[in-house]
């Protein structure tokens, strides 16, 4: 659950890094690498949520931490979701600025 968190919070770092650079006009290849590496990594962690959270959820019936398992499956839905909108983000954006090179 913290590594999903720490991924999730890297995800986020790696958005403000990209509209940060747009911002300040980074060069085009340091924007599309920002972009392929939040790709990959929102990738992995959508695979990594959804298995913890089948985990999760099999933990709900078989331990007695009940609200504790429901708090982290939802935050593990949150963060693949979140992921998911990351990955096809980073991909559209990438898609439409390949005219640049």
């Amino acid at each position: 659950m913290t590594l999903n968190l720490a991924i999730t919070a890297f995800c986020i770092i790696l958005i403000t890094l990209y509209i940060i650079g747009n911002y300040q006009n980074f060069q085009d290849d340091n924007q599309q690498w920002l972009l392929s590496v939040l790709s990959y990594v929102s990738i992995f962690n959508s695979l990594f949520s959804i298995v913890l959270t089948v985990e999760t959820f099999i933990k709900i019936f078989t331990e007695k931490q009940k609200v504790k398992n429901i708090i982290n499956m939802i935050a593990l839905v949150g963060s693949a979701v979140f992921c998911i909108f990351c990955t096809g983000t980073a991909n559209i954006i990438s898609y439409i600025s390949g005219g640049i090179n």
